[in-house]
């Protein structure tokens, strides 16, 4: 077991049943070896960490765009994104920060606004290719 001693695995078929998409995240918790028998806290961490370095990889592709795309509209919305998965980056270690803590409120706040930040993003790339 992964995590303290004395906690107890997590349910993975619980939490991904709450998810947005129960069978991504059960197939995603189930392809990890980091969460294999892990604790609540070790799951989460995991997937933070995870949902960090996603966002980073994203933002490293779109960067380019940024700076590149000739078409003012769409290098604005590329622009736009980078900001926003910045933010993104930004909340989700401000995340760990509170889970580390214990601070379950600061921990769903920071989260939700990352996941603000980056379909706000892709709200905004919509507009700008019409």
């Amino acid at each position: 077991m992964i995590g303290s001693l004395n906690a107890k695995p997590a349910d993975i078929k619980a939490i991904c049943g709450k998810a947005k998409n129960p069978s991504f995240c059960t197939n995603y918790m189930k392809s990890n070896p980091k969460t294999s028998g892990a604790d609540i806290k070790t799951l989460a961490t995991s997937t933070l960490d995870s949902a960090q370095t996603s966002a980073s990889g994203a933002m490293n592709k779109i960067t380019p765009f940024a700076e590149k795309e000739p078409k003012r509209p769409l290098r604005s919305g590329y622009v736009l994104c980078v900001q926003n998965y910045r933010s993104t980056i930004r909340y989700l270690g401000e995340a760990k920060k509170s889970l580390a803590s214990g601070d379950v409120r600061g921990q769903n706040i920071n989260v939700s606004d990352a996941m603000k930040s980056s379909t706000y993003c892709q709200d905004e790339m919509l507009k700008s290719q019409r």
